[in-house]
């Protein structure tokens, strides 16, 4: 009778041996703190401007190769305003002012 119990107990081990040990791989040490996911860096949009002309009929800015007036899109951007030396840009619910890089200083 024993010999048939361990028979039968080491045929069992024997047959699902390959289920226990799948499943084991698959699981999270509960034991461990979740750690947080490193933070993916937010694509930075660069505005180059490239001219600007301002008259009292327009204002009109080349900005990444684009032509933009007052209230465009340009790379997510909107034009709030063209001065003589640079733009005002709204982009995320924030303002942020470029400059017009002075000749000598553009390649």
């Amino acid at each position: 009778m024993r010999s048939c119990c361990s028979m039968l107990t080491v045929s069992a081990v024997l047959l699902f041996a390959p289920l226990l040990t799948d499943g084991a791989e698959s699981l999270r040490d509960p034991t461990r703190p979740y750690s947080a996911r490193p933070a993916v860096p937010a694509k930075t949009a660069t505005f180059k401007v490239s001219a600007i002309f301002v008259s009292q009929q327009r204002r009109v800015a080349i900005v990444n190769g684009q032509r933009v007036i007052e209230g465009d899109q340009v790379d997510g951007a909107t034009v709030v305003e063209i001065l003589k030396g640079g733009l005002r840009l709204r982009i995320h619910g924030k303002e942020i002012t470029t400059r017009l890089l002075p000749a000598g200083l553009r390649k």
